[in-house]
């Protein structure tokens, strides 16, 4: 039997139980609402496998044998339990509701067959107090409200319990129409409508508006450009593209953020607001020379940071912040304010979470990791990279005291990977954020059935883990992307012609066979999944195969255009489908037009 996430202690007894005419589930004392919805839902569930349908209740049956007897215990972590089955039904011992909540879902998954229960006792509580996983939604796709809300209903089986939306212009601002309007984005209501969806499952959801880099979308009209630190776009020879996207430290800029803390932050219950702040390219490069030259950039940074939080602070919110820029001069890590919560965020393998999390623990500075789901500006993903940066992650920061794990899911270049490819990242994280010293690989794909695939058998996420494999069969498979991804977005800047300079034909060629063994697999034998899904990797897979074909053609090798430009146009109808079947048309055209440069001429 597989229990995921795996509990920290578990230890055998009693053989095998038979619970299948047992009825009740008795809450604790002083139960709350969240849990009672909780322990309803999960009796609806369960009921599905039993003589007689499963009640709940919160005063001692006077007939009938209890299922689970729910009881406080102090001494206990606040999300942790202790559940233990016997011949007289199942214990399930909790300081808080949340620990309940969790021992609960542990005791679902023991009652697949109620006849044969396994005699365990199960002593556990999570390594991370805070489990988040992030999702951008400004990189044109925002999901519909039934999508979200199945999302949070597969954070709540793999025991998140913080979610972030990423934005930057996606929420409706009243009056800034031009800077949203063909986003379709989400609204007061359905914000509130998300925060209560959210609470009933024991999941914080905390804004999350980026207030001082990427800010693009807004800086980009004349209204705003007074605010940008750069009048007209600023070349960044490092990353060979041109940026207008960073605000200018000073009180109008200050005035416009509050501006919009007052129409979103309200919304929330959360106390927390991430306030972003990351990658500021062009500070010090523009209207703030002077200002920078004088004092420093980091040091213009972190009063800016500072800022941020007394604004924050007037609405009741504690904030976050991404922690790129202020670890090139760690020595002002010390001077962060009370109360701010560093992000150490990376997405490769090899990134450095063990400095950077010294930094903010030597200075006293509460923080969290965050790798990534290794799925955006892939086609495929990167199962390799996701493994090694999201174990490593967890490891590094279970070691230096990490307040939580954010998982990040990002949306670069036309948020063209469908949401399948994001489960292996989405479940490994989860794992290790429960149990950072646990074997996860082998878990994953049955991890993958419990939240997004209940009718599954495990080959959908083995099949997913060996799609995001095909990018091994290149010596440099890229940063942040993989090298015929970077053939799709911008194939001239430096980075990515470096990237397909290095590919070899015969490199090319093992991609393709790779690709193709799994696209006859798909075929003969298809993972056992919905149909969306297996529509999702169908069409991602013919776009692998585009983008390394087209890598051959770079390389010399003939190929068909007419045919090829046919087959791009299918995939982009179909990717137009496919897009509109979980989430709004907002964005939709954008991510689109990104694909209809690809034509070969």
């Amino acid at each position: 039997m597989t229990l995921f996430p795996p509990p920290r202690k578990v230890s055998e007894q009693n053989g095998k139980l038979d619970y299948s005419r047992r009825r009740w589930l008795l809450l604790p004392p002083g139960a709350g609402f969240e849990l009672k919805e909780a322990a309803r839902r999960t009796a609806a569930t369960l009921s599905r496998n039993f003589f007689s349908p499963i009640q709940v209740t919160a005063g001692v049956p006077g007939c009938g044998e209890c299922l689970l007897v729910m009881a406080r215990d102090p001494e206990l972590p606040a999300e942790g339990y202790r559940l233990e089955t016997t011949s007289e039904g199942a214990l399930l011992f909790a300081s808080a509701d949340a620990g309940f909540f969790y021992g609960v879902q542990t005791f679902q998954q023991l009652l697949a067959k109620p006849s044969q229960v396994p005699g365990l006792l199960i002593e556990d509580a999570p390594d991370f107090p805070r489990r988040g996983y992030m999702l951008d939604v400004s990189r044109c796709k925002i999901p519909t409200m039934e999508s979200l809300k199945s999302l949070i209903d597969s954070m709540s089986l793999l025991r998140y319990n913080e979610l972030q939306l990423y934005m930057e212009h996606s929420f409706a601002f009243a009056g800034d129409e031009r800077v949203w309007y063909d986003t379709t984005p989400l609204t007061p209501a359905e914000i509130m409508e998300l925060d209560r969806y959210c609470r009933d499952r024991f999941i914080e959801l905390v804004p999350n508006l980026n207030s001082f880099g990427h800010l693009e979308r807004w800086l980009k009209f004349k209204e705003y450009r007074h605010l940008a630190e750069s009048p007209e776009p600023w070349y960044c020879k490092e990353w060979d593209a041109w940026y207008q996207s960073t605000l200018t430290p000073g009180e109008a800029a200050l005035a416009f953020i509050d501006r919009l803390y007052a129409e979103i932050l309200p919304n929330f219950t959360s106390g927390t607001l991430n306030v972003g702040c990351d990658e500021t390219l062009e500070l010090g490069h523009g209207r703030s020379r002077e200002l920078c030259e004088k004092h420093g950039i980091h040091r213009v940074y972190l009063n800016h940071l500072a800022e941020l939080a007394k604004l924050a602070a007037k609405y009741g919110r504690k904030i976050q912040f991404w922690g790129d820029i202020i670890l090139h001069e760690p020595e002002l890590i010390p001077e962060i304010p009370d109360g701010v919560t560093a992000l150490a965020w990376g997405y490769e393998a090899t990134h450095p979470f063990r400095e950077q999390c010294a930094k903010f623990h030597d200075a006293g500075i509460p923080f969290y990791v965050c790798p990534g789901t290794s799925s955006w500006n892939s086609i495929t993903g990167r199962t390799v990279n996701m493994l090694q940066n999201i174990a490593t992650a967890a490891r590094e920061g279970r070691k230096a005291g990490a307040a939580g794990m954010l998982l990040t899911d990002w949306g670069d270049g036309g948020h063209h990977q469908y949401w399948p490819l994001s489960w292996p990242g989405v479940a490994a994280a989860a794992g290790w954020s429960w149990n950072a010293s646990a074997e996860i690989e082998g878990l994953i794909p049955a991890a993958i059935d419990l939240a997004f695939n209940p009718d599954g058998d495990g080959t959908l996420g083995t099949a997913l883990l060996d799609y995001g494999r095909i990018p091994d069969a290149f010596a440099h498979p890229g940063a942040n992307c993989n090298n015929f991804w970077a053939i799709l977005n911008a194939p001239d800047r430096r980075g990515n012609r470096e990237l397909l300079e290095q590919a070899t034909p015969q490199e090319i060629a093992g991609a393709l066979r790779k690709l193709a063994t799994l696209r006859h697999r798909f075929e003969t034998h298809p993972p056992k999944a919905p149909r969306l899904v297996l529509d999702e990797l169908e069409n991602s897979s013919s776009l692998a195969r585009l983008a390394l074909e087209s890598m051959a053609a770079r390389k010399g090798k003939r190929i068909d255009r007419a045919a090829w430009n046919d087959a791009l146009r299918h995939v982009i109808c179909r990717h137009r489908d496919l897009w509109l079947a979980r989430n709004r048309a907002g964005g939709l055209r954008e991510s689109m037009n990104v694909l209809e440069t690809f034509f070969l001429s």
